[in-house]
């Protein structure tokens, strides 16, 4: 079962438009313990070496709501850091570091919009997790 505390989202910059930081609230309503950094870069340095390290990016791996579960299942207790770059991406060298390139579409999405879209993705995994009928495939 995967809970929300042992997953954090480090995103580069700040929402600006009100209606995505309005649905990521929605969401961290549902997930108290989902932790959020917004900054201005990566501190690679400041998270753990045994945390896993996934970087949203373009050339990523796609997968399905319920493929993603399983995968994050594998990583038993471990914790789960999301990274999302801005406009410009992930630094190569910081992709580099990391154990998965995660793509959540073949489309192209701004930067804010993948916040989001990660956020329910996070919330879709847990209740698929836990066997709640939020996701219905």
């Amino acid at each position: 079962m995967l809970k929300a505390n042992r997953l954090s989202i480090y995103a580069i910059g700040k929402i600006k438009k009100k209606w995505i930081r309005e649905g990521i609230n929605q969401y961290k309503k549902r997930m108290p313990d989902l932790i959020i950094n917004e900054s201005k870069s990566f501190n690679i340095d400041n998270i753990r070496v045994n945390n896993i390290i996934i970087c949203l990016t373009e050339e990523g791996k796609s997968f399905s709501s319920t493929e993603l579960t399983s995968l994050l299942l594998n990583f038993k207790n471990k914790k789960i850091n999301f990274l999302i770059g801005d406009a410009d991406g992930i630094p190569s060298d910081i992709k580099d570091k990391s154990h998965l390139l995660l793509s959540l579409s073949p489309l192209t999405f701004p930067h804010e919009l993948a916040r989001l879209i990660l956020v329910e993705q996070i919330y879709r995994v847990i209740s698929i997790s836990n066997g709640s009928p939020y996701h219905r495939a």
